[in-house]
């Protein structure tokens, strides 16, 4: 099939500009969602005190916690609410966190055997999966879910655009052409590859995003007819329960875990949301995985007497609550294994250099005369998907530079990567090139990752590469040194076949309305 020169013009534009017009942040959200993947295995790298395996059976650590809740309920400085997760293989630590009177919230480590607390040193795989959806920044959910439905008009109109031609150009890669010829090839190749797992992620990221921040809303005002409640327990998951006023002792933990494996049996419970701690109203919310295909996620409510209030089995109670969770269970990989999860991230690294490409492809037609527009585009091309490179390097360097005894340590980590980002992308117009600027913010980016296992090795004392130690932290440090050559390769690419150097044209340059590949 060949479409009409008109099409594929109206077809191409919407598809540049809607790459272009989000391509920063979706190369972002790619390479901070690759990092997310593994955000689980990347604590034993990012809090140092976890490499060290503990041997503690499940009695003792329920009494640890136990007499935490107990000594804060007597002190009368119980929080609302407590957010406890259990150990783990890759987290063999407690932890706790929960937001005092003031407003400040608190995470800590509570070793099970011990009881020694000691403050969370780094939240760094938390904060990188919360910032792939933007979730930190005002607005940032709608934000992503916008770029997002974006995502999906570039898939969409980049597959109408290659119909009838998948199968010459997935294996056609001309290098020694022009640039112009090499960057559309290696776009349509990234393109063909991934636009399954593309056109997935931007699907289950729209409905995640937009659900949040625009979805529920109105389905709650229509729907429900404004009773949040009902919203609430639609989805399988009931509002808190309004506090008594008369004091109580703390919930028992350890029966209200024994219940939740007798309501679901076979799920592997690994976090409490414990509420109105110290008060008569007060009950705990077992959170657990289940393990069937797209429905993981299950919730056993108990009061703090003991009785069961409410159980969530996985998937919810209804279509929308099915397809919510399904939407984020495909989204995270989190149906499969490991293996998946080493796909996903490289489909999304993938992903990026298509985005990027992308935007090489649109220089490389103007590279002769530029407007204002396009000489925009170069230098936030540059300084944006360089930046991204740079601040998650460092963002890791920060976590192993940083001194432990750092008050509220881990926000230092988050300003270390927003500020970094930042100053690449407003450095970007100031620079006399900006391919310069991007080979250096990429090789810099590369250069950092390479060196990162030497660096945490000798800090701690370990030798290097060695599977005998954590396995975690061993491949942690293979995930450093590939990312770290992938960004060293990219800038060597990028200051070989780099576009030309923007020169603003007297008069605009439009796309041949008769030019199709």
């Amino acid at each position: 099939m060949r479409l009409k020169s008109g099409t594929y013009r109206v077809l191409w534009e919407a598809h540049a500009w809607a790459g272009a017009t989000a391509s920063v942040l979706l190369v972002g959200m790619f390479l901070l969602g690759v990092a997310s993947l593994f955000r689980h295995e990347l604590e034993p790298w990012q809090e140092p005190r976890l490499r060290t395996p503990l041997v503690v059976d499940e009695a003792r650590t329920m009494a640890t916690l136990q007499r935490w809740m107990d000594t804060r309920v007597e002190r009368g400085s119980a929080p609302a609410l407590l957010n406890v997760v259990l150990p783990a293989p890759y987290a063999p630590w407690l932890g706790l966190g929960w937001k005092e009177k003031d407003g400040s919230e608190v995470a800590v480590k509570v070793n099970p055997l011990t009881g020694e607390e000691v403050p969370e040193r780094s939240d760094l795989g938390e904060f990188l999966f919360h910032l792939h959806f933007l979730y930190p920044l005002p607005g940032g959910m709608f934000i992503a879910g916008l770029v997002a439905t974006v995502l999906l008009l570039v898939v969409g109109t980049g597959l109408v655009l290659q119909v009838g031609r998948f199968r010459r150009e997935l294996v056609r890669f001309r290098p020694r052409e022009a640039l112009r010829t090499a960057w559309g090839d290696l776009h349509k190749v990234l393109g063909s590859v991934g636009l399954p797992f593309q056109a997935v992620m931007a699907w289950t990221a729209a409905i995640i995003c937009l659900n949040a921040t625009v979805m529920r809303p109105v389905m709650i005002h229509t729907a429900f007819d404004g009773d949040v409640e009902a919203g609430l327990a639609s989805t399988g998951y009931p509002g808190p329960l309004k506090r008594a006023g008369v004091a109580a002792p703390a919930p028992d933990v350890a029966k209200a875990l024994e219940q939740a494996r007798v309501s679901l049996p076979g799920v592997r419970h690994y976090r409490f949301a414990i509420r109105n701690l110290g008060d008569a109203q007060g009950f705990v919310d077992v959170r657990g995985y289940a393990r069937q295909g797209l429905h993981e996620f299950t919730s056993v409510r108990v009061s703090r007497t003991g009785e069961v209030l409410n159980v969530r089995p996985a998937g919810g109670p209804g279509p929308s609550a099915w397809l919510l969770e399904g939407a984020y269970v495909l989204h995270s990989g989190l149906y499969a294994g490991m293996g998946l999860r080493l796909v996903y991230a490289l489909l999304g690294i993938l992903s990026a250099l298509c985005v990027l490409t992308g935007n090489l492809i649109w220089l490389e037609r103007r590279a002769r005369g530029m407007r204002p527009v396009d000489v925009g585009l170069a230098r936030l091309t540059a300084g944006g998907f360089g930046g991204a490179a740079l601040a998650l390097a460092a963002v890791f360097l920060a976590n192993q530079l940083l001194p432990d005894s750092l008050a509220n340590r881990p926000a230092w980590e988050h300003a270390t990567f927003y500020g970094v980002w930042c100053l690449c992308v407003l450095g970007a117009p100031l620079y006399p090139r900006a391919t310069e600027w991007a080979y250096g913010l990429m090789a810099l980016s590369g250069a950092i990752l390479v060196l990162l296992p030497g660096l945490d090795a000798w800090r701690n004392a370990r030798p290097l590469l060695a599977p005998a130690g954590s396995p975690y932290v061993f491949f942690a440090d293979l995930a450093f040194l590939f990312l770290g050559a992938l960004f060293l390769v990219s800038a060597w690419v990028v200051r070989r076949m780099a576009p030309s150097e923007p020169v603003v044209a007297a008069a605009p340059l439009n796309v041949p309305a008769t030019e199709q590949p």
